[in-house]
């Protein structure tokens, strides 16, 4: 993991990628602030409150999760989390979660991300990859089916919104030693 920090180019710019630790978290809470609330929403944990970013924090140090962070001139504008599971048989398996700001879309952001959490996944010997998403999020969907992520279940009614109403959820995964394989036909060599 000795990869970070680095910059990296974008369509129109450059990033800088780093770990996520416990400085970074007044810049994420400012980041949550930017983001839609629809983007909001469906994420496993409110970053927008101080205390869900602490606990985070925690369970990068313990080593659960790994999060790089995408940043700007010092602004976060984007992440992406692996994170792995306490249960003994799965521990070869990581859920995938990322986010990129409104502005910073379609810049090749999240796929350099995606392709950096699948490098460290190697390092953490993880052999399978996993994102959630409601199927609204077609964005989200349409980049997942592209770095060869597969349709596994759909989960009715597996979440609620904050109004109360219920949506169904799409797992989708990938093997990392074939994305790795076929990362140059994804366009992230």
């Amino acid at each position: 993991m000795d990869t970070f920090p680095k910059e990296v180019e974008l369509r129109n710019g450059n990033a800088s990628l780093h770990l996520m630790s416990a400085q970074d978290s007044s810049d994420m809470l400012a980041f949550a602030k930017t983001l839609p609330a629809h983007d909001l929403l469906f994420l496993r944990r409110d970053i927008l409150q101080p205390k869900v970013v602490e606990s985070w924090v925690k369970k990068i140090e313990t080593g659960a999760n790994i999060t790089i962070i995408a940043a700007i001139d010092g602004n976060i504008v984007g992440y992406g989390t692996l994170s792995q599971g306490d249960i003994d048989w799965s521990r070869h398996v990581a859920e995938l979660r990322i986010m990129v700001g409104p502005n910073c879309r379609e810049t090749g952001i999240g796929r350099t991300i995606v392709r950096e959490l699948f490098r460290l996944a190697l390092v953490k010997n993880i052999e399978k990859i996993y994102a959630r998403m409601t199927l609204d999020q077609t964005g989200a969907r349409k980049l997942f089916q592209e770095l060869g992520f597969r349709p596994e279940a759909l989960l009715e009614n597996e979440v609620k919104d904050r109004e109360g109403k219920v949506h169904d959820v799409l797992s989708m995964a990938v093997d990392v030693e074939t994305f790795l394989a076929r990362r140059d036909s994804y366009g992230l060599n």
